[in-house]
């Protein structure tokens, strides 16, 4: 047969596995097997010549009938199968010894090539036709235990995900993983499910991220350390602990292209989440097309793979552990040190400062020159880190240029918005509607209050870290406050007013989601809420705040003491809150005053005078019902509501009306006002 292989190395393998295939048969058809003779019950095919010879002595099988074809076919054969180039660079970066290698050249060809599975076919007859380890062992003319050594679960053949199989003995079936045959064929993307949920980086892929200076030297540290540990051991973990948006993937690109590497950023909840489906791996599997493309693994929010009580799932363990070369793992630092069965280096991204802060976003923005003069206002406005601000610049000119409208302040305001979206579940929910200054009725010590609250979150860059008083006096950057008042004074509206002025996310948390009977629970619920909103840049609401912040109590019962436990938890979680969070009640003397004298601000609400209540009586009025002839100061002294139950009052007015079939009147309004004043438990003349 000719060679046609002088221009294509694969063509030459598929030859020579063909050929060997084609030599087995011979052997085979040459030993009598395959002829039918009605005297042997079955027709048996040895490997042991002498064996054979005594069994077929007395039969009538014909022997020797392919011997010429067979002696020339045999002298072409190589000792080995020959690699081409992607084959030898997959067998390198495996480290597949030879056994290994010739199984994965063999699956290959049979995957590629008509005519060797033909003949594969042939070799396991009275089978579903399947490429068979015994088949290979015939094809290969190789020791069977070999293969079964080098197809064993703990084998390097294995761990590289490269052959798929049905079992572990001479009978499995096996094949090529698609993923693998894709690889060899020359295509270099990730394959399902890994492609919808890893990204492959070059190592020249530029992020837009400007890392702190202090960091950047760390890294490039760590990176010499991982390059020397590729020759010395090939065990060393970089771990990168930083809060979200602290720029851990671009530190890990650093990483990678301080090694010569692209990055594979394996996201661990969405590998977990997809392994639910798939019901394989994906963590081992995202290790392995790491391996395959000589890239350094990143496992980001890696700490997802460890439970409750900080333990990692077998399996993934012994994934991580087996993985030769560096590899990176992403944490938020918030569970501590993260076992993984292997030498760990360490580098904490830090929460950037002001002027790091400004770098960042300066360096995001530099083409669009109109925006940089801003980055000192957003540095100061938004406490996010590097990583942070560079996906929120990208994501505004992503949306900037499926729309054809030049990026402005309002898109960037909303990128921010979409990028810092709270992840609380059933905690807590997003208030759409947010209020505004000149819709709050109140006294103007509380307005000033309420605008000092203001300057101080939007210039605590200024005091607390320009200033130096976040150092001087050991002080988070959280902004708290207290409002305190009867129902309806507007202390939940206040503090829409709040988020609406700062641009913030207005998050109401759902006490009873967040208490729970069990114990923990509440203080892992609380936990979870003070993460998300830092990170997230929200304002907390929490209405009713008695409830879960009362005053600490005597040791009388186990009871007591868990109660206790959850306020001391809370005391300190509102310490190192670095966010904004507001709490309401109808009875400040409820709350425990330790928690009182952590709180920047406690602003009492009064009830509202007649003229106040006049003029919540117009403002809450729709401006649609274009309503004239109502004396809102008679309705003010007749009926003394705050402005909860004014809006309460209205809105059973417009109830009345629309019953009636006809538009809102006066005379609905002091109906309505009556009805509520009198379910308030308050009696009153008869109407006017």
């Amino acid at each position: 047969m000719a060679d046609p292989a002088g221009a294509d190395p694969l063509a030459t393998l598929t030859i020579d596995i063909r050929r060997r295939a084609e030599a087995a048969l011979l052997r085979r058809l040459n030993a009598g097997s395959g002829f039918a003779d009605p005297r042997v019950p079955s027709q048996i095919y040895l490997r042991d010549d002498e064996a054979l010879a005594r069994l077929a002595g007395g039969t009538l099988r014909p022997q020797n009938t392919h011997r010429k074809a067979a002696a020339e076919l045999a002298a072409t054969l190589p000792v080995a199968p020959a690699h081409p180039p992607r084959l030898a660079t997959l067998v390198a970066r495996t480290a597949l010894d030879a056994d290994a290698a010739a199984l994965v050249a063999t699956a290959l060809v049979y995957a590629i090539d008509l005519d060797t599975r033909e003949l594969c076919h042939a070799l396991a007859t009275r089978r579903r036709p399947a490429l068979y380890l015994e088949t290979c062992a015939d094809l290969l003319a190789r020791p069977a235990v070999m293969l079964l050594r080098a197809l064993a679960p703990g084998s390097a053949l294995r761990r590289a995900r490269l052959i798929a199989g049905d079992g572990d003995d001479l009978g499995s079936a096996i094949e090529l993983a698609p993923s693998a045959l894709a690889w060899l064929l020359g295509d270099e993307a990730l394959f399902p499910p890994l492609a919808s949920a890893c990204e492959l980086l070059p190592a020249d892929t530029d992020l837009g991220v400007a890392l702190p200076p202090g960091a950047d030297a760390a890294l490039d540290a760590a990176a010499h350390k991982l390059a020397a540990s590729t020759v010395a051991s090939g065990g060393l973990a970089l771990t990168l602990r930083g809060p979200r948006g602290s720029g851990r993937r671009a530190a890990a690109l650093r990483v990678a292209r301080a090694l010569g590497k692209p990055l594979l950023v394996a996201p661990i909840p969405a590998l977990l989440a997809a392994e639910k489906r798939v019901q394989t791996n994906l963590v081992a599997a995202a290790l392995a097309a790491a391996r395959l493309r000589d890239a350094l693994p990143y496992l980001a929010d890696a700490d997802s793979l460890y439970d409750e009580r900080g333990t990692l799932a077998p399996e993934h363990a012994d994934a991580i552990a087996a993985h030769p070369g560096p590899l990176v793992i992403g944490s938020t630092g918030r569970g501590g040190h993260l076992e993984l069965r292997r030498p760990q280096l360490a580098v904490t991204m830090p929460r950037a400062e002001l002027t790091d802060r400004e770098h960042a976003w300066s360096h995001a923005l530099a083409r669009t020159p109109d925006l940089a003069a801003s980055a000192a206002e957003l540095a100061a406005r938004y406490v996010i880190g590097p990583g942070a601000i560079a996906d929120v610049v990208g994501e505004a000119a992503r949306h900037a240029a499926a729309t054809g409208v030049a990026m402005d302040p309002l898109a960037l305001e909303a990128a921010v918005a979409r990028r810092l979206t709270v992840r609380l579940g059933t905690f807590g929910t997003v208030v759409g509607r947010k209020a505004k200054f000149d819709e709050l009725v109140l006294p103007e010590d509380v307005v000033d209050t309420l605008h000092d609250m203001i300057a101080m979150v939007r210039e605590r860059a200024q005091i607390l870290e320009r200033w130096g008083y976040q150092r001087h006096l050991g002080i988070s950057r959280g902004v708290s406050a207290l409002l305190s008042g009867e129902p309806g004074t507007g202390k939940t509206m206040a503090a829409s007013v709040v988020a609406s002025e700062l641009g913030l996310e207005l998050v109401r948390i759902d006490l009873s989601a967040v208490v729970s009977k069990y114990v923990g629970e509440t203080e892992k619920n609380l936990g979870t809420i003070f993460d998300e909103a830092q990170d997230a840049h929200a304002l907390l609401l929490f209405d009713e705040a008695d409830s879960l912040f009362g005053k600490r109590t005597e040791l009388k019962s186990a009871q007591d003491r868990f109660a206790n436990l959850e306020v001391n938890y809370i005391l300190q979680r509102m310490e190192t809150f670095d966010g904004v969070s507001v709490l309401t009640t109808n009875a400040e003397s409820a709350i425990d005053p330790a928690l009182q004298r952590r709180l920047n601000f406690r602003i009492r609400f009064p009830a509202p005078e007649a003229d106040e209540r006049a003029e919540l009586w117009r403002r809450l009025l729709p401006p649609a019902t274009e309503l004239v002839g109502v004396d809102f100061t008679e309705l003010a002294e007749r009926f003394d509501m705050t402005g909860g139950y004014i809006k309460n009052a209205i809105v059973r007015g417009a109830v009345i009306a629309a019953r009636a079939g006809r538009a809102l009147t006066a005379e609905d309004l002091w109906a309505g006002a009556h009805h509520e004043y009198v379910e308030m438990g308050k009696v009153m003349p008869t109407l006017r």
